[in-house]
């Protein structure tokens, strides 16, 4: 019975992880809510995502605000770059919808789809770059491009499982309500987690 409530348990060190999460979770989505913080947030969420991945055990809150605070100046701007080229994205998309020739329409959004990959590619490496290394943006936002490229098999796998929250609304509609629940509840920082895996192995290798 001693062995049931022994806080080394594999039982209770699964229940930790997982509050730990759902915490971190509640810290990023609160941190998003003003927008313009959401780079901020994200770097933060990642590098306690990747302390938690790495089995070491972060004071959560503590290094959240102060990896908030650090990074917040570079982390908007890099944010509000990336913003705007999506929504720059976005507009094209919409553009070559009312095009009236359909072959330039079709040659158009194919080029924006790679374009989106691609943006989608430096969301996955850029903020975690940011939490872990002292660079300029500029040679943030092209080694986050050159990374993801050189490990694209794992930076395939990290574009698909930060889609899933969003995804799993579009394929599950008559689920929205559970669905939303549980990206509020732990979702987001479950994406953290499990793409920090995969970026600890990777970023390590660039640290001197």
């Amino acid at each position: 019975m001693g062995k049931i409530f022994d806080y080394e348990n594999k039982f209770f060190q699964a229940l930790e992880g997982i509050a730990n999460i759902v915490i971190l979770n509640f810290l990023f989505i609160i941190c998003c809510i003003p927008i313009v913080t959401i780079g901020a947030s994200m770097t933060a969420t990642y590098s306690v995502a990747m302390s938690i991945a790495d089995d070491r055990d972060p004071y959560i809150f503590r290094e959240f605000f102060k990896k908030f605070k650090e990074n917040f100046k570079q982390s908007t701007i890099v944010w509000i770059i990336l913003f705007l080229v999506g929504v720059f994205i976005a507009v094209d998309f919409y553009i070559c919808s009312l095009l009236s020739n359909n072959m330039i329409g079709t040659v158009l959004k194919f080029v924006l789809t790679l374009v989106s990959i691609v943006l989608g590619f430096v969301i996955i490496y850029v903020f975690p770059l940011i939490s872990k290394f002292e660079n300029s943006i500029k040679n943030t936002l092209v080694n986050a491009i050159l990374i993801s490229v050189q490990n694209l098999p794992y930076t395939i796998v990290m574009l698909i499982i930060s889609l899933l929250p969003i995804g799993s609304l579009l394929l599950f509609p008559n689920y929205w309500g559970q669905i939303i629940f549980f990206n509020t509840a732990i979702s987001y920082g479950m994406v953290a987690y499990l793409n920090s895996i995969f970026l600890n192995k990777i970023l390590n290798k660039y640290i001197n």
